[in-house]
């Protein structure tokens, strides 16, 4: 499910709209709630050729990739002989300045309306009941956090040789090479460097 969509509905019908309306998703595995209540369901139908790779890798080794995602939303108001109103009322809102700022908030936006109507629902074989449907493009972004992994530390551990260097003597710690070599994050640093964690 895409938790954005869920938390954008509920926060524009019941906190901006001020309703008292459930959200639940299509596929919720409970016995039917009561009315009014919101249903949610989506398909997704495009994403990019290529996801986004962050340039920047952190001392763990870790870098975020991610792309955006278009799902196709069917959002469904289920509300008696109130359903049409709820569902303008949610369609307006979702337009607002507080409820934009929600959307870029998470990180989402509201595309293209493809379909507004009321199409009354079948109860049984004889009766229907009040519904709303809205579908409508969503664009959200999908991350994960990627462990690329990297080499932070080299300990370079040998013996000098050449026509300068004294090597009759190979336990000859002049004759030793111990080096080690770090990335310069100012976690991999040794105490006491400045600006280390350590010493601010």
């Amino acid at each position: 499910m895409i938790k954005q969509l869920w938390e954008l509905i509920d926060y524009t019908i019941n906190i901006l709209g001020q309703e008292d309306v459930a959200v639940i998703w299509s596929f919720q595995n409970a016995a039917r709630i009561d009315k009014p209540y919101i249903q949610l369901d989506y398909s997704s139908n495009d994403l990019p050729d290529h996801d986004w790779l962050s340039n920047t890798i952190d001392v763990s080794g870790h870098r975020i990739m991610g792309s955006w995602r278009k799902a196709v939303v069917d959002l469904q108001v289920y509300a008696d002989q109130d359903s049409m109103r709820l569902a303008n009322k949610l369609a307006i809102l979702l337009n607002t300045e507080a409820s934009l700022d929600k959307q870029q908030q998470l990180d989402v936006a509201i595309g293209n309306r493809l379909f507004f109507a009321r199409v009354p629902a079948l109860m049984n074989t004889s009766q229907y009941e009040d519904r709303a449907i809205y579908h409508f493009d969503f664009m959200y972004t999908e991350t994960y956090n990627e462990d690329v992994g990297f080499i932070a530390t080299v300990e370079i551990e040998g013996t000098y040789s050449g026509s300068l260097v004294s090597i009759n003597d190979p336990d000859d710690p002049k004759n030793k090479c111990n080096i080690t070599v770090s990335v310069p994050y100012l976690e991999t640093q040794p105490p006491g460097i400045v600006g280390t964690p350590d010493n601010g």
